[in-house]
């Protein structure tokens, strides 16, 4: 499957296009929170069907893993990252990485972290992180997960 292209859309008109997907997704997450419209950015294919991400001004998303597998990363202790749905988490310490791989969304991942939410304090060991290229995160499955005091 190779993508030729991407093509940044909102309100049913082009904005934008490039080959470079940071690019378009920059773009596009820009201009949603810039209007206070959701944005579309559609990867084309030379061998499949095309594939849209539509960004909300909120700075949430729909459908990233269809244009991008994400990357395996370990969170860095005390950053907080965004999670697709747009909940933040804090990490809050780093766990060894496992032994096997956890799938999702086309890509994979062994590391894990204890991460925190900000907001309600739900903290629980995310398995399997990865990163999109807009910088959300996901994670495969979680474990150990309770309530604590937000951490500052």
């Amino acid at each position: 499957m190779t993508r030729t292209h991407f093509t940044v859309i909102q309100n049913d008109k082009i904005i934008g296009a490039t080959p470079i997907m940071e690019q378009a997704v920059n773009a596009a997450k820009l201009r949603a929170a810039e209007t206070g419209k959701d944005v579309s950015v559609v990867a084309h294919y030379t061998d499949a069907d095309d594939r849209e991400v539509i960004y909300h001004p909120d700075g949430t998303n729909e459908k990233i893993w269809e244009i991008d597998k994400g990357k395996s990363i370990q969170p860095v202790v005390g950053e907080v990252y965004t999670n697709r749905g747009g909940g933040r988490f804090k990490c809050v310490a780093q766990v060894e990485p496992d032994a096997g791989l956890y799938y999702h969304g086309g890509g994979s991942s062994n590391t894990s972290a204890i991460m925190q939410n900000i907001k309600s304090g739900w903290t629980f060991t995310a398995k399997g992180i990865i990163q999109y290229v807009d910088g959300t995160i996901e994670w495969d499955h979680s474990v150990g997960g309770h309530f604590e005091e937000v951490s500052a």
